[in-house]
């Protein structure tokens, strides 16, 4: 089986490529420059092109029989309206460009965010429940709209909603870290808000057993099924850190650094995956603690 990977040399693509590759999969990489092939793991191929533009890339894209669409310009950026745009286009884009390799009998796997439930309190959210308001809400279910337009050329489309992932060597944690280490870490706000995320392993073992499942198109929460609060995350982090964490961050504060994002980074969205939970499938990761020790 081949598999073609946009955003392959990026934390997430890393990891899948790895797997993927570990799990007897052919794997083809799309890369935008000399320089990211340095980032290609050992026995996965690589082709050079824009996956925000059609191209030659995409003929080896036709040939595969999974396509998986992680393209995506970081939300941790203050925002100007250049940089949403640079949001939007990345997202937008890299999907229609996917999209434009599907024929029948193929899969796409396409990356969207929790962020399509916007700000909820304490609601519980799954699959189901309606999106929430905002700038990335727009942009998720602008984005989930491209995806599911390859279901009309006979494709199976399985599009991701990611939690913040963790894992050795990136995510958030790569940003945070110093900052902890330093003692200098502290909650969010009050720390009430939820706070959804899953491990690295869990986002390649989920697609596995989609597939291997037989399972059904569809929009799939990509969550632990234990999200904790923001001020749990934190007693956690300096715990296992041995550090202080006593410097809680104001939401002036993070307005006056991020602008807009401030309120996407304190929002609260208690996401369950109700639809991995009611295939059957089982987390390796479900526990933050033991996901966050094994990612230190």
């Amino acid at each position: 089986m081949k598999i073609f990977l946009l955003g392959g040399t990026g934390f997430v693509g890393q990891h899948l490529s790895k797997g993927f590759l570990k799990a007897g999969y052919e794997v083809t990489l799309l890369v935008r420059s000399n320089k990211s092939l340095l980032r290609v793991p050992p026995g996965a191929n690589a082709v050079l092109g824009d996956p925000l533009k059609g191209g030659d890339w995409q003929k080896v894209a036709k040939d595969a029989d999974i396509i998986i669409n992680l393209v995506g310009e970081t939300i941790f950026h203050r925002w100007t309206e250049e940089y949403k745009k640079l949001l939007w286009d990345s997202r937008i884009e890299s999907t229609r460009r996917a999209v434009e390799c599907l024929s029948p009998g193929k899969v796409l796997f396409n990356a969207s965010a929790v962020g399509y439930y916007g700000d909820r309190g304490e609601e519980e959210l799954d699959e189901g429940s309606s999106p929430g308001e905002g700038f990335v809400v727009k942009l998720c279910l602008a984005w989930e709209e491209e995806a599911l337009k390859g279901l009309s050329k006979g494709a199976k489309v399985f599009v991701t909603r990611f939690g913040i992932v963790l894992g050795k060597g990136g995510g958030m944690l790569k940003t945070i870290l110093p900052i902890f280490k330093l003692g200098l870490g502290g909650k969010l706000g009050s720390g009430k808000q939820w706070f959804p995320w899953v491990h690295v392993d869990d986002i390649l073992e989920a697609m596995l057993f989609l597939l291997e499942k037989g399972a059904e198109s569809g929009v799939y929460n990509f969550v632990s099924p234990n999200p904790i609060k923001n001020a749990e995350f934190t007693k956690i982090l300096a715990k296992v850190l041995k550090r202080p964490a006593i410097f809680p961050v104001p939401r002036f504060a993070l307005k006056l650094v991020y602008g807009e994002l401030a309120d996407v980074i304190m929002a609260s969205a208690k996401v369950i995956p109700r639809k991995l939970l009611n295939l059957g499938y089982q987390f390796k990761y479900p526990d933050f603690e033991t996901a966050l020790r094994d990612s230190l």
